[in-house]
């Protein structure tokens, strides 16, 4: 899906857990805006704002299946780019551009101040995206994962100065009340490292573990509600429960929900495992 979320969580899904992982050069986020220089440019280019085509979408979605491919990161966020463009007020466009810049500040490998600065591009497509639609759950969804991230490169303490709490509940709130089973209990995988993360006296084992079994009652399955469950049982100090959720994590091979986020938390469960 370091840590996520003041709020990892506060990422709505997506935190590295305070691993060491290789520096990798990940794809280049796609800006909020265009480079002051090129806009004029891009604007005479750009034909009159309307919908996006829907066999774009469909090739948008059928790319990002397989997003943890080399190569296919850059090559999506091209097409996302230039979609961004040609019709910039199209929700369908911002949530997948929100939901693209979320991926890429949601890994593992991404030191504090990258993850801090993708996650704030992904916040910012997922509030232009509540604005286009209110009522569809993928902005506010996106708006809050990218958040999290955000957050969590910043530091708790300066999240909290920041008013990021109050922000980020909305959002997620805003998403659960519309689709509450959305991306496999994502939201409420959220909400549990959300009370992980929290700093005491606001921390909740009670709250984040209730929100990871619903997370996981709605998708055994689900690879990130199991590490999650397994840093908490492990802060509770409870080491051969924390172990168990983790073998739980690597159990079956990716492919029964979402390959890319299942191969991306089964590999931080591995190196929790080889971790003495």
């Amino acid at each position: 899906m370091t840590r996520v979320l003041l709020l990892a969580v506060l990422a709505a899904p997506a935190l590295g857990f305070g691993q060491e992982y290789p520096d990798t050069a990940p794809p280049t986020p796609i800006p909020t805006t265009a480079p002051a220089a090129s806009q004029a440019g891009a604007a005479a280019e750009a034909p009159p704002a309307g919908r996006a085509p829907e066999t774009l979408l469909a090739e948008i979605d059928a790319a990002y299946k397989l997003r943890d491919a080399p190569g296919a990161m850059d090559a999506m966020g091209a097409k996302l780019e230039d979609a961004g463009k040609r019709w910039p007020g199209d929700y369908e466009v911002l949530w997948r551009l929100a939901r693209h810049n979320f991926w890429l500040a949601d890994d593992p490998s991404l030191d504090k101040k990258e993850k801090s600065r993708i996650g704030k591009v992904a916040w910012g497509y997922g509030d232009r995206a509540t604005a286009a639609s209110p009522t569809r759950v993928e902005g506010w969804n996106f708006a809050a994962s990218g958040m999290g991230n955000y957050a969590l490169g910043i530091g708790i303490f300066s999240a909290l100065r920041q008013g990021i709490e109050g922000k980020f509940k909305e959002r997620l709130s805003r998403a659960e009340a519309i689709e509450p089973g959305y991306e496999s209990g994502a939201i409420q995988t959220a909400w549990g490292r959300f009370w992980y993360e929290l700093p005491w006296p606001k921390y909740s084992a009670k709250k984040c573990r209730k929100a990871l079994e619903e997370a996981l009652a709605r998708n055994p399955d689900n690879v990130r509600a199991h590490v999650y469950l397994a840093d908490l049982e492990e802060k509770e100090d409870e080491p051969a429960r924390a172990r168990a959720q983790l073998e739980k994590a690597i159990a079956n091979p990716p492919g029964r929900y979402d390959a890319p986020e299942e191969r991306r938390w089964q590999e931080v469960a591995r190196r929790k495992l080889a971790t003495p």
